[in-house]
């Protein structure tokens, strides 16, 4: 809520002089709950429309948006069971429809229930090691892990990277499909000097071409394909833990 409206008032804040300044926020219960944040700025473009939920999309300048507000709120929505759409008003504008299943007539009602609180272990704190050149993306990336409470250290290029992975036993590597190093592919040239890093590195890649999907395969290698859903980068990182543990 607090992205949609912030978004909404930098929205209203290009308005002209004789143009008005107005959100409004209006929700409604029923077996959805569903809540609509209208803005009465400049409205959003035909082009811009299929890029909204894409992270590191902005049409704001430079220093003033990360792009990830909004595929953030989107990975927030779909991880409840609610979707979010957008509504271009003829009038002008634009309106953000949040729309979430309602909780079930018996939550949180009823008989209070006590019982001895059980201890839970304490989250595992994974170490993450980043090869990528794009700015946008280590500040996700470090953002997203961060709040879970992971550590992130960032590799300057794809041979430092390969120096960082021989001193410690990082717990899931990230690397760009497009890093090189030593004339290959970073994480080709990875597997090769640290074959068991191979079941915890995890590639990240917009190459939709058969060859690039065929190298993976061949380095048995995990990807998630740019541009991300936040959640799908979370639940691919758990996977190559999951695999990891197994193995050792």
């Amino acid at each position: 809520m607090l992205n949609l409206l912030t978004n909404a008032a930098h929205a209203v804040s290009q308005n002209p002089p004789e143009r008005p300044r107005v959100i409004r926020v209006a929700t409604s219960f029923d077996d959805r709950v569903r809540v609509r944040v209208a803005d009465s700025g400049p409205g959003i473009a035909d082009d811009v429309v299929p890029h909204l939920f894409t992270p590191f999309f902005t049409t704001k300048e430079p220093g003033h948006g990360t792009g990830l507000g909004l595929s953030i709120s989107y990975s927030i929505i779909e991880s409840h069971g609610g979707h979010i759409t957008v509504e271009r008003p003829s009038e002008g504008g634009a309106v953000f429809v949040i729309d979430l299943p309602a909780a079930s007539a018996g939550a949180g009602a009823g008989e209070l229930i006590t019982s001895t609180p059980v201890p839970l272990p304490p989250p595992i704190k994974r170490s993450i090691l980043l090869v990528d050149d794009d700015p946008g993306v280590r500040r996700m990336v470090k953002a997203l892990f961060g709040r879970e409470g992971h550590s992130v250290d960032v590799a300057r290029n794809p041979q430092q990277a390969i120096d960082m992975a021989r001193a410690r036993g990082y717990d899931l590597i990230l690397a760009d499909i497009q890093a090189s190093a030593r004339g290959k592919l970073f994480v080709e040239a990875l597997v090769e000097a640290q074959p068991a890093l191979r079941d915890r590195t995890l590639v990240a890649t917009g190459d939709v071409r058969p060859a690039t999907e065929e190298t993976l395969a061949r380095l048995g290698l995990r990807y998630v394909r740019k541009p991300f859903n936040l959640r799908d980068l979370l639940d691919e990182a758990a996977r190559v833990w999951a695999g990891a543990a197994t193995l050792s």
